[in-house]
């Protein structure tokens, strides 16, 4: 029998219990898979119950928790904001719907994260039994066998030791991760009966959940058509179901959140901007055209394909079941223009589940001619498995976890003070603790943003959370809004400054400005610096609280190699150095001293950044790398003014500019 032919004698067979091997029942294991996955599920929670209480959800989050929310509260055409379109409009994710009516029992963030928690654990369950499918009937074939046992264990250890499967939990929101239960189910209930009617149940939930899933459900179904005769006629079916119903989304307009153009137009246009008609056929051709960009593209991401192979056991692609959804996913996001879809999260979730159950195919149907081999291979994948946990997991809080505990003290705060009737402007990497209204934008860098109220609340947050926003381009807003636009202050601490904006009458849109060259004082106080917010914002500063130490960092300018002029304005009854830093290598570039001043002083010196390697974000060892999404070109510059304490120390404004090549 061959690996893709592969099948239980009967439903009924591949469930019951078979005799012992390696001293234990296949349904001893069976449970004892269930309840690691059990205490997974435990784990996730907890781990999301940190996320929502540290406010570290972002701009995702706040997409689908609007929606969550307002749903919840009667408004059944939910609006979109930081899209600009409808909510059904992104995905068509209709099934959304009803799963928001839990917002009504527990309108919280974190009942949103722990929905997704529970489908996550769910879909691994479906895969851990389709697992002991496989290996019952293994053990059937071969009674007294090992090898189904040691199957089973492989299983148990590829999904609940899996690295990427927390990092997919630990992203936000996303209603993929819920699509997917219902893909598996319709997956496997298909392989183990194609006559079953649960297959269409779980098939209709499944393109319920959106045009992504939907695409899943495809692939899903083509495979499991070309693996044989059993389920060709089923699967090519169910796969024309799908095909016919993301035809029918794209239509309706219910795919705007798949950015077509944005993500693979430059694959048949290289540079070239592609034009506003830009579509399916368009790419087809140009792809066709242009082989080579296709083939760029994949060598550049060989390393993350790898990884997301890899982890949840690789061998499983060898299986003609696996094969084309898990290749057809990861090929998707490779391909992507984002590096972001390919660095392991949601997006290659299908592949974590899908492989696993491959990996078992493959080595059960290698079982029956050479067991040994088969069981070493077994233990090598469960190894490897276990190493990318090791390596990978414990980097998964900070990664994940990036606002501090009092930054989300601030932000809880604020989050209680702001009417659910105002817009909020936030920046992204917190935004999404303050979804739960029906206006929300996220700060994604300089631009334009919609005023949809009487009053708007911004909230500026430069260094927390997973930021794309420039921290100089959020110090900009804040200025902006504190001097001109005359905007009230009203909390701030831990890097965090919260603003009441009274827009005047006739205001349309919220300029969010770029990096300037100069930083006021007050928002980028040190451990020895606390801002004075009194009185006109001319007059704000940062001023030293008596402690040795840095009176103003954490102001940075992203800059290549070059020449600049640094520029403090400061006052201070105690000699102090002004330095500034190559934050990046962490290397002191110019330092000055200065004496006690009469009063305020400009002072000007020259930085000198010469060529570096730049950083170098951790992409793992050995057999376990990533290849991570790279900084922005350049250093980051910083200035710092450090004080021995026990004097008055005032600083009014940093600034660097280039002087010279």
């Amino acid at each position: 029998m061959s690996v893709a032919t592969l099948r239980p004698t009967s439903s009924r067979a591949a469930t019951s219990p078979v005799t012992r091997t390696l001293g234990v029942s296949l349904d001893t294991l069976r449970h004892l898979g269930l309840g690691l996955l059990g205490l997974q599920a435990v784990a996730l929670a907890a781990w999301s119950a940190l996320e929502a209480g540290r406010s570290a959800l972002s701009r995702d989050f706040s997409i689908y928790y609007q929606a969550f929310w307002l749903i919840g509260h009667g408004h059944l055409t939910p609006f979109d904001t930081p899209d600009g379109f409808s909510f059904w409009a992104s995905h068509g994710e209709l099934l959304f719907w009803p799963l928001a009516l839990a917002g009504r029992l527990w309108p919280h963030p974190v009942t949103l994260l722990w929905l997704q928690d529970a489908a996550l654990v769910g879909a691994e369950t479906v895969a851990l039994g389709w697992t002991c499918d496989v290996a019952a009937t293994s053990a059937r074939e071969r009674p007294g066998s090992r090898l189904p046992a040691l199957l089973v264990g492989l299983a148990i250890v590829l999904l609940v030791a899996d690295p990427w499967v927390y990092w997919t939990a630990a992203f936000d929101f996303h209603f993929e991760v819920v699509g997917l239960l219902f893909v598996l189910l319709a997956a496997r209930e298909l392989w183990r009966d194609p006559t079953s009617r649960r297959l269409w149940l779980w098939a209709a939930l499944a393109l319920a959940s959106g045009d992504v899933v939907t695409t899943y459900l495809f692939v899903v179904a083509l495979g499991g058509a070309l693996a044989g005769a059993r389920w060709r006629r089923r699967g090519l079916e169910l796969a024309g179901l799908a095909l016919a119903w993301e035809i029918l989304l794209a239509a309706a307009g219910a795919d705007k959140g798949s950015g077509l153009i944005g993500g693979y137009a430059y694959l048949a246009l290289g540079a070239q901007v592609p034009p506003t008609t830009f579509g399916l056929t368009q790419l087809v051709k140009g792809v066709a055209a242009h082989p080579g960009n296709v083939a760029r593209a994949l060598w550049t991401r060989r390393l993350d394909i790898y990884a997301a192979l890899a982890a949840p056991g690789l061998l499983g692609v060898a299986s003609r079941w696996i094969a084309l959804p898990a290749l057809a996913v990861v090929l998707e996001n490779a391909l992507n223009r984002s590096l972001n879809f390919l660095v392991p999260g949601f997006q290659d979730l299908l592949v974590y589940l899908w492989v696993p159950v491959g990996t078992v195919v493959v080595l059960a149907a290698l079982g029956r001619r050479r067991a040994r081999l088969a069981a070493a291979l077994a233990v090598a994948v469960g190894l490897a498995t276990l190493g990318w946990a090791a390596v990978w997991l414990p980097r998964t809080p900070g990664h994940w976890l990036r606002v501090s505990a009092g930054t989300s003290s601030v932000l809880a705060t604020a989050e209680r003070r702001v009417p659910a009737a105002d817009e909020v402007v936030a920046s992204q990497g917190v935004a999404g603790a303050f979804g739960g209204r029906r206006w929300i934008y996220p700060v994604m860098g300089p631009g334009t943003l919609p005023v949809r109220t009487p009053v708007v609340w911004v909230v500026v947050a430069p260094a927390q959370g997973i930021e794309t926003d420039p921290v100089r381009s959020a110090i900009a807003l804040a200025a902006e809004l504190a001097g001109p636009l005359r905007a009230r202050l009203v909390l701030d601490g831990d890097g965090v400054w919260v603003f009441r904006w009274v827009p005047r009458p006739g205001t349309r849109s919220l300029i969010v400005p770029g990096a300037v060259p100069t930083v006021a004082g007050w928002s980028s106080t040190g451990t020895a610096g606390t801002p004075v917010t009194d009185g006109p914002s001319a007059n704000w500063r940062a001023e030293a609280t008596g402690r040795p130490g840095y009176v103003v960092d954490g102001d940075y300018w992203q800059a290549r190699p070059g020449t600049y002029q640094a520029t403090v304005a400061l006052a201070t009854t105690v000699p102090v150095n002004v330095e500034a830093w190559d934050a990046t290598t962490d290397t002191l570039l110019a330092r000055r001293a200065i004496p006690p001043t009469d009063g305020p002083r400009v002072v000007t010196m020259p930085v000198v950044l010469r060529t570096t390697p730049g950083p170098t974000p951790f992409g793992g060892f050995g057999p376990f790398r990533i290849q991570p999404v790279p900084p922005p070109p350049g250093d980051q510059l910083e200035l710092r003014v450090w004080s021995p304490g026990g004097g008055e120390v005032s600083v009014a404004s940093l600034e660097l500019v280039k002087s010279g090549r």
